[in-house]
């Protein structure tokens, strides 16, 4: 979904989209059960859980990775961290295996020469 979409069916202008996606504006409380609503998930998965040993430094460096990335890359990304800890190891490792040859396959074919 792209930030004009999102904006729609919110009620804002995709620039505040983009300054929520910036952490340049923060929505109200209102704004984020309708962007839950509009991506039909829950609000508490617009916040990413921090477990008490885990660094500020690391949530900081993470959500700085991230800050260029749309709602649906994060969410692909979600998704796939989700999938890879439902799995048991040897599934996991097959998992991440078709993962690998995905990237290097892209990088292949996106070579330059």
């Amino acid at each position: 979904m792209s930030q004009k979409e999102l904006g729609e069916k919110i009620g804002v202008q995709h620039n505040t989209i983009s300054s929520y996606e910036n952490a340049t504006n923060a929505p109200e409380q209102n704004s984020l059960f309708k962007i839950a609503q509009a991506l039909d998930i829950k609000v508490d998965d617009l916040f990413p859980s921090v477990s008490p040993d885990a660094s500020n430094d690391e949530l900081e460096r993470t959500l700085r990775m991230t800050k260029d990335l749309g709602v649906n890359d994060i969410n692909l990304l979600k998704s796939l961290i989700e999938k890879s800890l439902s799995l048991d190891k040897e599934e996991r490792e097959k998992f991440f295996d078709s993962i690998r040859f995905t990237v290097e396959y892209y990088d292949r074919l996106n070579r330059k020469n």
